[in-house]
């Protein structure tokens, strides 16, 4: 018989009932903590960065909202707009109007410009000169970077709108992103739901921004002990925040290597992307146009060109050797000398014939095929340039023979862009190679073809019988067509026109494109009358090509006003060391020393600069001091070793 004061016995919980508590402890703690941020005002804003958009539907680029007339419309959600044009439409679509969404990636967004002047603006104001019988309303869903996948992934959302048609021109970004979210495609779409509903809490938000600042600390930190650039004459720093922002987070030509079967597997991706987006439109009894791929194949260089594998030492030897002769003439080409582009022509065809795989080598073909007037083996030399480029940020021809062999096997519309583009070159320019005159850079057409385009795209349909009204090319309309042209003319802001080809220019310089750079800084300077980050960049671009006059000019005009623009010091200063110009150096390199004390490169110029000058003492000073930031450079210690020699002999010829 057990005592009777005996405590009794305590239960033990079974494992399945302490992991339910634990995970209602845990839901509750993260559930009190969402409200407790609700309350002090944490909103749940899913990051700019975020690359779920396209990848979940949780996290859509449309959001219901109302407007002061009670109104109920969608809208670009207001995290997306990083990457989208701000549109606008009734939840209620009205009797009478027909609907279009515009898919694709930076073309179709606008890029470098916004809505107005991209194709789907221009196709709205064109469509009801064309058919005034019905309301239209035409949605700019181009998205910055995006690929094909992501394009399908958001027409599944954009089919709950009610579309009447799909215009998409999705060309140039398979590549890109397989690179930069290569990570996602090894992600089941459960992970993925997961991630993007963690990913829209508040919780999530806040910690975000702690990270986020914890980074940003931790590079301010760094920085204060930063060492100084490798190279004593170095030009870095040149970008401005809002770039580096961006280009900070994408993978550039450096990470890309050519893999035959990583082609092949995006191509086989993107021909079934094409075949699912047909799929989508047609369960929502929407109509489907695509348009092929055009690009800059004349005034662009490939991104990166690798040389094929196993190649001997014996032909790397030649090969350096036939490109060095091909550049020596590399001037030719401009001064129209046929004797020396010839001698160049030889040199790369050899190139070619040890070395097929390497792009730059059949782009500078063309160049030198095209200064002959040689126009058919000038534009197979360009198109096999961008077929070899390793870093393929233009559509390769697969993707163009996709889409004719998609749309041609399920019957649905294909607006020629390119074909239609060449027969235009030909009749304006003598030839139909593509280049500067029809695109501000590799793939961005300028705004008079974004405007060609949407009549085309107008054309086509109507040859389909998919929009009426009067023909695109009845002379009838060709009033109504010009006042509308005019309206988006006059609409244009050309301060933020030049601020985008600015921003279009330093990109293009940052990947080292100086040639293609300049020429928009130029257009950036057209708009904005002596803006100094144009005038820098634009120096520069010509500084690195080997037009050091005209960088000169450029710098003095930097400075002629009196402004300071303190990034153009040290090169400034190193242009006019190199022309002679010692004391307006000296002057410069000393701004952009007390602009930045821990600049080697600028105490080494500046040492070689008092040298020169005979001031021995100052210039083993700064050569000391270039040595203490960057210890060990040959060329320091040899101008130090000298400047010491000097200085100790000085006395002696007094």
């Amino acid at each position: 018989m057990e005592p009777l004061n005996r405590p009794p016995r305590k239960r033990k919980l079974s494992l399945p009932k302490k992991m339910l508590f634990s995970v209602v402890a845990t839901l509750g703690f993260f559930l009190s903590l969402e409200t407790i941020l609700a309350v002090v005002g944490v909103q749940r804003e899913v990051s700019v960065d975020d690359p779920f958009v396209g990848f979940s539907d949780l996290i859509p680029l449309m959001e219901l909202s109302q407007n002061d007339d009670g109104e109920k419309r969608f809208s670009t959600a207001q995290n997306k707009l990083r990457w989208f044009n701000a549109q606008s439409f009734p939840k209620i679509k009205q009797p009478g109007t027909k609907r279009i969404f515009c898919m694709g990636g930076s073309t179709t967004y606008g890029h470098p410009y916004r809505d107005s002047t991209s194709f789907p603006g221009w196709l709205r104001e064109f469509l009801p000169v064309v058919d005034s019988s019905h309301q239209w309303e035409v949605i700019n869903a181009g998205g910055i970077s995006y690929a094909s996948y992501r394009v399908a992934a958001l027409m599944e959302e954009l089919v709950q709108y009610e579309p009447d048609l799909f215009v998409v021109y999705s060309v140039h970004n398979e590549f890109l992103e397989r690179r930069t979210y290569k990570g996602m495609f090894k992600k089941s779409q459960l992970t993925l739901r997961a991630h993007a509903l963690l990913a829209s809490t508040r919780t999530w938000e806040l910690t975000d921004r702690f990270l986020k600042q914890a980074r940003k600390w931790t590079t301010q930190s760094s920085a204060t002990g930063a060492t100084p650039a490798k190279a004593p004459a170095s030009h870095a720093d040149v970008l401005a925040p809002e770039v580096d922002e961006i280009l900070n987070h994408t993978i550039g030509p450096v990470d890309y290597h050519r893999d035959v079967d990583w082609r092949a597997n995006v191509l086989n991706h993107y021909e079934a992307n094409l075949r699912r987006m047909i799929g989508i439109a047609k369960r929502s009894g929407a109509q489907i146009v695509f348009v092929t791929p055009s690009a800059n194949e004349k005034n662009c260089s490939p991104f990166k060109s690798e040389h094929r594998p196993g190649l001997s030492l014996l032909d790397s030897e030649r090969l350096e050797l036939l490109a060095g002769n091909a550049g020596s003439h590399s001037d030719a080409a401009n001064a129209a000398n046929a004797l020396d582009i010839r001698e160049a022509l030889e040199s790369l065809q050899e190139t070619i014939q040890i070395d097929p795989n390497y792009a730059d080598y059949h782009y500078r073909l063309g160049k030198a095929y095209f200064a002959l007037h040689r126009y058919s083996d000038a534009q197979q030399s360009f198109c096999r340039a961008v077929d070899e480029d390793v870093c393929p940020l233009r559509a390769v021809p697969e993707i163009r023979q996709a889409i004719e062999r998609v749309c041609r096997e399920m019957r649905v519309p294909m607006v020629d862009f390119e074909q239609r583009l060449r027969l235009l070159c030909e009749s304006e320019q003598g030839h139909a190679i593509l280049g500067d005159e029809y695109f501000l850079d590799h793939v961005h057409p300028t705004v008079d073809v974004n405007r060609r385009l949407a009549l085309w795209i107008i054309e086509e349909l109507q040859s389909r019988s998919l929009i009426l009204g009067r023909s695109v090319v009845d002379n009838s309309l060709s009033s109504s067509l010009a006042a509308a042209e005019k309206k988006v003319f006059s609409a244009i802001d050309t301060e933020l026109q030049g601020f985008s080809l600015r921003n279009l220019a330093k990109v293009l310089h940052w990947a080292g494109k100086f040639e293609e750079a300049a020429p928009r800084a130029r257009d950036a300077l057209e708009l904005l009358p002596n803006d100094p980050e144009s005038r820098f960049v634009l120096a520069d671009c010509l500084n690195n090509i080997g037009q050091a006059e005209d960088a000169l000019l450029e710098y003095e005009k930097l400075f002629a006003n009196g402004e300071d623009y303190p990034r153009a010091f040290h090169p400034y200063g190193e242009l006019l060391a190199e022309a002679g110009k010692l004391n307006q150096a000296k002057a410069y390199l000393l701004l952009a020393i007390l602009q930045n004390p821990n600049n080697a490169g600028a105490f080494h110029r500046l040492g070689v600069v008092h040298l020169q000058l005979g001031e021995f003492e100052f210039a083993v000073e700064s050569l000391e001091e270039s040595n203490r930031l960057y210890p060990g450079d040959t060329a320091t210690l040899f101008y130090l070793e000298t400047a010491k020699t000097k200085q100790r002999e000085q006395p002696e010829r007094r």
